[in-house]
């Protein structure tokens, strides 16, 4: 299974809705936690940001960026969807010049307000426009969705034929390009309606960093899926970063999980890249002098690295010893304190001993469990710790909790397991107790 977490481009054909898209990108990744930063209409094409994984945290960093669109002003006919998709309400005979489209763009720049069009998705009173137009209950619910919006940027690229333009547009969120091409011909004097739509930027993301859905298909059989993912840090470039370092262990820890550590960045209330020795933890916010990681992006493990869980050695069901890998179960933790389900690299901690050891957090599924277990296999120890309080100290998650199809097969794993567990263990600060 591919596991990544970024953002991908989708290059969104006109005919595809974004749910649609959204869709085929969690069947590609294989991935549930799948979401799109604002959608495109099914008629037009283009730049759809799409986020996966834990980048989805991230919908309210990227959403209010600006767009850019190059569309075709038609001049002459009117439609009630204010697209090529509509019926044709209004016709006019007159031949409109490029100099006279160019002369009325200027009046639309900077803040305008601007009505959707009533064959749109917002909703009004729960209801959406589209099906109160197609009922005939709009009323004033138009006016009800006046909004402000803003234009960076409007220029006419050339003329492609009579009474047809290619208009580039720089916007913020939530401008209707088929509504501005209404009005431009509205300011010209004659019917227009929008020909078709292209999206090539929204925020950083450009058509140079987009894919087709076969194309990512294509990718995932090569195995170079990854290469089609934007790094969740560089999602958010825009948002400046804040470089930690020359800190104490404590105050990594404190910050790693959460708490706030003094920080004299004079950037207070503004969301910040934060990166510890140069390694992408999240999004940060100074506050009175101090530093919390609000949004947490981070290595899961780093989180992990250092946790503690107190018990008790319980008696066991020697399923571990039949493998050939004798199991300490450990009862009396704070099962609030309980990573996910997972195998760890961990250290076993007895009468103020430290020893590498593998932990096991799960159902043990392979053998039908039903509650969830702390095993820990202690490496090169043999003893009986029945009773003996435990302290189990987790270091490195190595793989999540698997079913297999039998304890021979199981066996084989754990003997991968702790194998890299001695890699991850080796040398640890964790095992000499510093």
């Amino acid at each position: 299974m591919i596991k990544t977490e970024g953002v991908i481009c989708v290059l969104k054909p006109p005919g595809m809705s974004s749910s649609d898209a959204v869709t085929d990108v969690r069947r590609v990744f294989d991935e549930k936690r799948v979401g799109h930063t604002g959608t495109l209409d099914p008629a037009a094409a283009g730049v759809l940001p799409i986020c996966i994984g834990r980048a989805t945290r991230l919908f309210d960093f990227l959403v209010d960026k600006r767009k850019e669109y190059i569309a075709e002003l038609v001049v002459g006919a009117a439609t009630d969807t204010e697209d090529a998709t509509g019926a044709v309400i209004a016709t006019s005979e007159r031949v409109v010049s490029a100099a006279e489209v160019e002369a009325v763009l200027p009046r639309f720049l900077g803040e305008i307000e601007q009505t959707p069009p009533i064959y749109s998705a917002l909703s009004v009173g729960g209801v959406k426009l589209y099906k109160l137009a197609r009922e005939g209950r709009l009323d004033r619910s138009l006016e009800e969705k006046r909004r402000v919006i803003s234009i960076d940027e409007l220029e006419l690229l050339r003329q492609t034929g009579e009474n047809r333009f290619l208009i580039r547009v720089v916007c913020s969120k939530g401008t209707y390009i088929r509504t501005l091409c209404k009005d431009i011909g509205a300011a010209i004097g004659e019917p227009s309606y929008m020909g078709f739509l292209l999206r090539t930027r929204s925020g950083a993301f450009t058509l140079e960093d987009s894919f087709s859905i076969a194309e990512l298909n294509e990718m995932k059989e090569r195995g170079e899926l990854g290469s089609a993912v934007i790094p969740m840090d560089r999602a958010i470039s825009h948002i400046p970063a804040l470089e930690i370092s020359g800190i104490s262990a404590r105050n990594e820890r404190l910050l790693i999980h959460g708490a706030a550590i003094k920080c004299a960045d004079g950037r207070e209330g503004k969301p910040l890249r934060v990166y510890l020795h140069g390694e992408f933890l999240g999004i940060g916010e100074v506050c009175g002098g101090e530093l919390r990681i609000t949004v947490w992006l981070g290595d899961e493990a780093l989180q992990i690295k250092g946790m503690k869980l107190q018990g008790r050695v319980a008696p066991h069901n020697h399923i571990g010893a039949k493998l050939g890998f004798p199991t300490a179960n450990l009862e009396g933790f704070d099962r609030r304190q309980l990573p996910n389900e997972g195998v760890y690299a961990s250290v076993a901690e007895i009468e103020g001993v430290r020893r590498p050891a593998v932990t096991s957090i799960g159902r043990n599924p392979t053998f039908g469990g039903e509650s969830v277990t702390v095993e820990t296999h202690i490496l090169d120890y043999e003893g009986d710790l029945y009773g003996k309080p435990m302290t189990v100290i987790f270091v490195s998650r190595l793989r999540g909790m698997i079913k297999f199809s039998s304890p021979e097969e199981l066996s084989a794993q754990i003997a991968e397991d702790v194998r890299r567990a001695r890699e991850v263990l080796e040398n640890s600060k964790y095992v000499r107790g510093n």
